[in-house]
């Protein structure tokens, strides 16, 4: 063949095995963005749908995904239990090994030597290393369960005031829009009495500009609503642009309030935050004792079986057996010092514990004057509300008579929207302050399971 022939050729073969590299590299990346694809969850499925706060709670449960991180943390704490029982077991080796001698003039060399054995270790006394860090672990497992109920805690607090966002704004833009419905009345009727010459030019630009501005409330309101909507749907773990609306299936008023030291008392025995520091510090005490095993002696049994000669094939075998018995000498410092790091380690988790329930106690403080605050906003708010309708029907009959004005009816408007909004707001303020309170005192959980 000639060179250009073979030049030829390798380019072909070069040009192939680049074809089958790419080939190859974009099947691995499909491979992989499928696997991928998989792990992901699905997002929850509430197009056009109609949800009530039960449901939305349930849906953001099982589709947020901090609740699987949370849960795939715990996972992986689980799986440590398997590691730490493994000091239970024997272990089991298997070696062989071929050594080459050289050959030498000034001395006579043996033949090469072949060496084959399997080997098995039983630890009979480890001074309870393994026991307690399997101790150990069991305390991190509960720990790790007691943050994924804190993950889902948190997540029914976010769905929960999220879906009384959106209430209130719902309410809100029917606020708005009645009250551009009644600015819009008392435009057609200052045009009326303006006409017939009972009002003044000045009462109609009055009232076009109350009317414009009842207009922008309403665009704001709406786009709050949107807002809102958004905000319910990352709740969930769902598309922020999901179509959906929400049904509120409860009447939103004010309860009795539980005495804050009762509410204290509910947290102390129900938060998982406290739950899990205790199960963290009993963790850290079975590290301790870990730790100290390394002062102590350790007993295991060792056996090995197998063959050693000049060929390969066995003719002659050979097995032993034995006890070993470790005594640490100069290790005895180290293990010194990991006893004094998981006692630190321990006195910080009791610190921690004690900051805890400090912040435990200010949330739970909180959340109670909250809704103590709601509830007597709400009280207070009704009666306005009374107050701002009957000052509306007198300044309407007045305006009507012709012995008022319309700057009058533009005020007594306004403190009647101002009066429904607040009304709107305290109504549902009560139900988040109520939700913020379970939450505080960990009973937003207990009641979603």
């Amino acid at each position: 063949m000639s060179a250009d022939g073979t030049e030829l050729e390798n380019y072909s073969n070069t040009a192939k095995s680049r074809y089958t590299f790419t080939l190859t590299l974009c099947l691995i990346i499909l491979f992989i963005l499928a696997n991928i694809g998989m792990a992901w969850s699905e997002p929850p499925e509430i197009e056009g749908r109609t949800l009530n706060i039960e449901e939305c709670v349930s849906i953001g449960l099982k589709s947020n995904p901090a609740s699987e991180i949370s849960l795939q943390n715990l996972k992986a704490v689980q799986e440590k239990i398997g590691e730490a029982k493994g000091g239970y077991y024997p272990l089991f080796k298997l070696a062989s090994f071929y050594t080459y001698t050289a050959q030498q003039s000034i001395m006579p060399i043996g033949p090469d030597a072949y060496d084959t054995r399997f080997f098995v270790r039983q630890t009979l006394f480890d001074a309870g290393a393994t026991k307690n860090l399997v101790e150990s672990v069991k305390r991190s497992i509960s720990a790790q369960e007691y943050d994924v109920e804190r993950t889902d805690s948190d997540i029914i607090l976010n769905v929960k005031t999220a879906f009384y966002e959106v209430l209130k704004r719902r309410d809100l833009v029917d606020v708005s829009k009645a009250s551009l419905k009644t600015a819009e009345k008392h435009l057609e009727q200052s045009k009326s009495l303006y006409k017939e010459g009972l009002a003044p030019r000045s009462d109609v630009i009055k009232s076009e500009v109350q009317v414009s501005n009842a207009r922008l409330d309403v665009i704001k309101a709406e786009n709050a609503l949107l807002a809102a909507k958004a905000n319910i749907a990352v709740a969930m773990g769902a598309p922020v642009t999901a179509g959906f609306d929400i049904l509120h299936n409860k009447t939103a008023e004010a309860h009795s309030l539980p005495p804050l030291k009762d509410s204290l008392l509910l947290a102390y025995d129900l938060r998982p935050e406290l739950k899990g520091s205790v199960a963290k510090i009993r963790s850290a005490e079975a590290n301790i004792e870990q730790a100290r095993s390394g002062l102590y002696p350790n007993i295991s049994l060792d056996a090995s079986y197998g063959w050693q000669q000049g060929e390969f094939s066995p003719s002659d075998k050979k097995w032993s057996v034995g006890l070993t018995v470790g005594i640490p000498i100069f290790e005895r410092w180290i293990a010194q010092s990991r006893v004094n790091q998981a006692k630190a380690g321990r006195a910080g988790l009791k610190a921690t514990e004690t900051q805890l329930m400090r912040n435990i106690e200010i949330d739970v403080e909180q959340a109670w004057l909250a809704l103590k605050e709601a509830e007597e906003r709400f009280e207070v708010g009704k009666k306005a509300l009374e107050q701002a309708e009957e000052d509306m029907r007198v300044s309407e009959g007045r305006y009507k008579e012709g012995i008022g004005n319309i700057l009058e009816v533009i005020d007594a408007q306004t403190a009647l929207t101002q009066a429904k909004a607040n009304y709107v707001v305290d109504l549902y303020d009560i139900s988040s302050s109520e939700a913020r309170l379970d939450r505080a005192t960990g009973r937003s959980v207990k009641e979603n399971r």
